[in-house]
């Protein structure tokens, strides 16, 4: 028998990492009991198919932002037009547009058919700059917020160098995917909420790291306080996989929002030695779209947009697009078998799940997973 080369040992070292960390969760006090497993199967669905068996080629995207929801009085104009006018659903709103809201009022702007803005009343931002990389998969937003409140949900994409950024009169806040809040006061007062993901905030040239949970306030003379909000808590999730399990009678249903699964992947990834980073998964109408950074042995990028079905009670994914971004150059021959054994894995996480439930539908809609099934007899 051949040795083996250096390569395939890259690759069955992260694939023997990614079997001792199943083994590590399932030895952790959240997945001790029968009940609990089921959260690693299902929950670890869609980060687990972060990794792919293959890369795809490029998808391409409008260099622009649609409207996609009108509510009240809703503006827009370019720059060097002063005059406003009344905006519409199905606009397109190319760089050096401006956009605003009226009292009661509000507006959805979508950016490459995946990351929203939601402006709420008297809002007012600028779109500097809307690009998508020729022959690339790198893509840069970047709004200018002048006043009001907006919520910023941006999808990762899987090349390292895209960014979605947001400046404010006191500062700039670059995320590569994340959800986030953003306010700015008449006086310039600007405040952060970073509801999931990883954010940095740059402050008169210094930047500060913001992580799920934490808010920075910022004032117009350059001083700001940041404060956590809130903890990423794993349970928010297994209590209700246990609500599920224990629910009277033989159907079983589980629906998880988008932040209650990212709140579970941002507390198992804070386990020591975890070879996941900023994992974040994303639910569209019909499709999961989750994205990662596999830091060892090479660090890089992994995307998937999947959705599932069901075929003889077994949950079953159905990969729609998938792409990888490398920090460092990474042969194929290391790259290739290691997604596979992870693809692998994720198949026997599958078959696990259908030992506990006989599963009869999976439903994605916007922000939130649905899965429905029968408890199987005996695993009550």
């Amino acid at each position: 028998m051949a040795p083996e080369s250096k390569q395939q040992r890259a690759g069955n070292s992260l694939g023997a990492r990614v079997g001792a960390l199943g083994a590590r969760l399932k030895r952790s006090p959240l997945f001790r009991t029968r009940r609990r497993t089921i959260l690693t199967l299902l929950v670890g669905i869609p980060l687990v198919l972060c990794i792919g068996s293959w890369l795809l080629g490029l998808v391409v995207f409008a260099d622009a932002a649609t409207v996609t929801a009108l509510k009240g009085v809703v503006q827009a104009r370019h720059e060097e037009n002063p005059q406003w006018e009344p905006a519409h659903v199905n606009q397109l709103l190319w760089h050096d547009y401006r956009m605003r809201t009226g009292s009661g009022s509000s507006a959805r702007l979508v950016f490459f058919d995946v990351s929203t803005v939601d402006l709420e009343e008297e809002t007012e931002i600028s779109i500097a700059h809307v690009s998508k990389r020729q022959g690339g998969n790198a893509t840069q937003v970047v709004l200018k917020m002048w006043l009001g409140n907006m919520a910023v949900r941006a999808v990762r994409f899987v090349d390292p160098s895209s960014s979605f950024q947001v400046d404010t009169p006191t500062a700039s806040t670059v995320v590569r995917g994340a959800r986030f809040g953003v306010q700015v006061a008449a006086d310039g007062t600007t405040q952060i909420d970073l509801e999931e993901g990883q954010a940095e905030v740059e402050i008169n040239g210094e930047t500060v790291a913001l992580v799920m949970g934490e808010r920075i306030t910022l004032e117009p003379g350059g001083l700001y306080r940041v404060e956590q909000v809130f903890e990423p808590d794993a349970r928010l999730v297994g209590d209700k996989v246990a609500a599920a399990w224990a629910a009277a009678g033989d159907e079983f249903r589980l629906e998880l929002t988008e932040n209650e699964v990212n709140q579970f992947l941002a507390a198992v990834g804070q386990q020591p030695d975890f070879f996941l980073r900023d994992t974040q998964v994303w639910f569209v109408d019909g499709e999961a779209r989750a994205a990662t950074t596999v830091v060892k042995p090479s660090p890089f990028d992994l995307s998937v947009a999947t959705g599932f079905q069901v075929v003889d009670g077994k949950i079953k994914p159905r990969v729609r697009a998938m792409a990888a971004g490398v920090y460092l150059p990474v042969p194929g021959p290391v790259l290739n078998p290691a997604l596979d054994l992870v693809l692998r894995q994720l198949g026997g996480y599958l078959e696990q799940a259908g030992e506990f439930v006989e599963f009869s539908g999976v439903e994605i809609g916007d922000r939130y997973l649905v899965v429905t099934g029968r408890k199987q007899a005996g695993q009550q």
